[in-house]
């Protein structure tokens, strides 16, 4: 029964991320990592994987939403960028965009949730 609902990629022993997640967060319309551009499927493994190391439980909702910001920007344009001059600010721009928009504040919730690790 299991079998039915994987690739068939999945089927011939080949690993393939789940992204799937990635609809419930923002929307049926959402790139599967097959459907998208060179290069941007590295991006979505670092962001992923800065997630993964960087949330925790323990984190407020502010700091949670922080980090998957930075995050998302170090992915897109690198760790120079979100250490830059004037990135605080803009990036404390775009969190409380966030939490003052229903459909992305609840998106980011779903982020955090689907990576936060355990507190200490």
């Amino acid at each position: 029964m299991a079998e039915r609902n994987m690739s068939p990629r999945e089927r011939e022993g080949v690993a393939v991320p789940d992204t799937r997640w990635m609809s419930l967060v923002f929307g049926p319309n959402a790139a599967l990592k097959r459907e998208l551009e060179a290069g941007e499927d590295k991006k979505i493994d670092l962001f992923e994987a800065g997630l993964t190391k960087e949330l925790d439980c323990s984190d407020t909702i502010n700091e949670a939403f922080t980090k998957i910001v930075r995050m998302a920007l170090a992915a897109e344009f690198g760790i120079s960028f979100v250490k830059a001059k004037g990135a605080k600010s803009m990036i404390d721009t775009i969190v409380s965009g966030i939490m003052g928009d229903k459909l992305l504040r609840r998106q980011a919730l779903m982020i955090a949730d689907r990576f936060s690790k355990p507190g200490k």
